[in-house]
């Protein structure tokens, strides 16, 4: 019995588990399901042809991020590996298909280099369906961008790699646990222009003029286009399911409304198949909130060579749909909508209330900030700067615990210096994060202690050319020798290391750059990861 491409013994067994049936009759009980007979619904006498897409395993796809100056060595390691490029993906790092399912390569080399190109943040291994609602955003350089359902980070990092250091992105999720998450995904990627927050979408806090050029709203949702890495949606969706999320959904999107900015862009996204989590979610809101329509894009320009199809409804015909079994993917829905206020010049969350205008704001003294919460570098903390010989031209410093962060200029001007208007007409002042809950600012790049300080090699990207303190210039055969975990002593070094402080050095060979501690002897500072990817250049795995 073919049961569709590559799908593998265990993965059929769970299913028939969760259908509650036998392996042989799981077409049988597929085609029962609550979720075969909404597809049935949706594309009368189509269903035969989604079932046969629907099941098999996805293939591993992976995001090349340009911002990392061996982007270029990147791509060609992962073609040696047989990967194809995603033709319609048009960002600038380029996107892969690789030649094996996701988490079924049996190749342990290749297994080693993609974990460790993606720990690294050298490429971001994410599903392709979940490339397209970031593409259809178009990020451009300088955008101040919200993310606002943002854990795990694949779509941050990738609206992070579309401005190109320019702008920002403040980067949303409420949950502890998942925002956890998105602080490791933001940190792996080495991007300095991302500000990570912890807010209910429905109620993110007011931000400063103008408010956000752009805003994806990658919701929460049924998951009911995930059938191909969730087996478990077969037997627990149920059609009331898309009804109660749609709530939620509405929420959030209400919120984002008020934060786009004229002639700002919103992307509305789900992996669901369902119209009342997509269509019906999208007509509410545009009778809601009159200033919002949607935006009259060619989905084929978007997504060039992608099939794909429109809303289910004529006053959805802009929304695009996609469908796993017309490309090799994922169900997903994406909705484009347009500010369209002319005279306005800053969204309608950072305006004062018609009732207000004309009235001084009341002045607010914020909170002050925690013993670990993210703080502004004093004059004493901008050393690290001096001490380091750093290039500070567009950085900001800020300090947490052992740890010094690293951020573009904008982060602090805009959501720390600019002062922030509230719907009761109160003033928060600048100087201050708050109204919002911030996580991490840029990058940590320096952690401290005891009065020493060392950099981190997961947060010099990008850095390490500014700096021009503690360099040494080693060969390839000293490079050899720390890679196989000698730490050599002081005494057996050059003459140039005798004369060094103990501490943090930055050691360089052929532009490349491993962070290192020099005491009595020498030892890398670096993880497996960097430490496999440099053996790989070096062509000694």
């Amino acid at each position: 019995m073919k049961v569709g491409r590559g799908r593998c013994a265990e993965d059929l067994h769970h299913f028939a588990l969760v259908m509650g049936g036998m392996v042989s009759d799981w077409r049988a009980h597929a085609a029962d399901s609550e979720l075969s007979k909404l597809v049935e619904q949706l594309r009368p006498g189509e269903l035969d042809s989604w079932l046969d897409a629907a099941t098999p395993r996805l293939p591993e796809t992976v995001r090349v991020n340009p911002c990392r100056s061996d982007a270029e060595w990147t791509r060609q390691t992962l073609l040696e590996m047989g990967a194809k490029s995603i033709g319609w993906f048009t960002g600038t790092g380029g996107a892969y298909t690789m030649p094996w399912e996701k988490a079924r390569c049996e190749n342990s080399e290749f297994i080693e280099n993609i974990r460790s190109l993606h720990i690294t943040g050298r490429i971001t291994r994410q599903e392709a369906a979940s490339m397209m609602p970031v593409q259809a955003l178009d990020v451009q350089p300088g955008h101040r961008v919200l993310d606002l359902c943002a854990a795990p980070g694949s779509k941050t990092t990738q609206i992070a790699e579309a401005l190109r250091g320019d702008g920002l992105v403040v980067a949303n999720e409420p949950n502890p646990g998942r925002a956890n998450n998105l602080v490791s995904n933001v940190q792996r990627s080495g991007h300095l222009n991302v500000v990570v927050v912890r807010e209910d979408g429905r109620n993110f806090p007011r931000v400063a003029e103008p408010g956000f050029d752009r805003i994806l709203v990658d919701a929460p949702c049924t998951g009911t286009g995930t059938t191909r890495k969730n087996t478990d949606v077969w037997a627990k969706w149920k059609p009331h399911h898309g009804e109660q999320m749609s709530r939620l959904q509405i929420g959030i999107l209400s919120r984002a409304a008020m934060l786009l900015r004229p002639q700002g862009r919103m992307v509305y996204s789900t992996c669901s198949i369902d119209p009342a989590e997509n269509e019906k979610v999208v007509e509410i809101i545009l009778e809601r909130f009159p200033w919002l329509s949607l935006a009259d894009v060619n989905r084929s320009d978007i997504f060039p060579g992608l099939i794909t199809r429109s809303g289910l409804t004529e006053n959805t015909k802009q929304c695009i749909r996609v469908w796993n079994d017309e490309n090799d993917g994922s169900g997903f829905f994406i909705a484009v909508f347009s500010q369209n206020e002319e005279d306005e010049v800053s969204a309608r969350a950072t305006r004062a209330h018609p009732r207000d205008i004309g009235k001084e704001p009341v002045p607010i003294t914020p909170k002050p900030l925690g013993k670990m919460d993210l703080r502004l570098g004093d004059l004493d903390d901008q050393m690290l700067f001096n001490e380091w010989g750093m290039n500070e031209e567009g950085l900001t410093l800020w300090m947490r615990g052992q740890y010094a962060h690293i951020s573009t200029d904008a982060i602090r001007e805009w959501l720390w210096d600019a002062p922030r208007l509230t719907g009761k007409h109160h003033l928060y002042p600048g100087g201050h994060w708050q109204p919002l809950r911030v996580l991490q600012a840029g990058q940590p790049v320096w952690k401290i202690r005891k009065g020493r300080n060392r950099l981190i090699s997961t947060g010099i990207h990008g850095l390490a050319r500014r700096v021009t303190n503690y360099c040494m210039e080693i060969d390839r055969d000293l490079v050899i020798r720390l890679l196989n975990g000698e730490e050599p002593g002081r005494s057996t070094l050059a003459e140039s290391f005798q004369s060094q402080r103990d501490g943090g050095i930055l050691l360089v060979h052929e532009n490349e750059f491993l962070p290192a501690w020099l005491a009595g002897k020498m030892s890398l500072m670096m993880t497996d990861a960097e430490k496999h990817i440099l053996s790989l250049k070096l062509g000694l795995v």
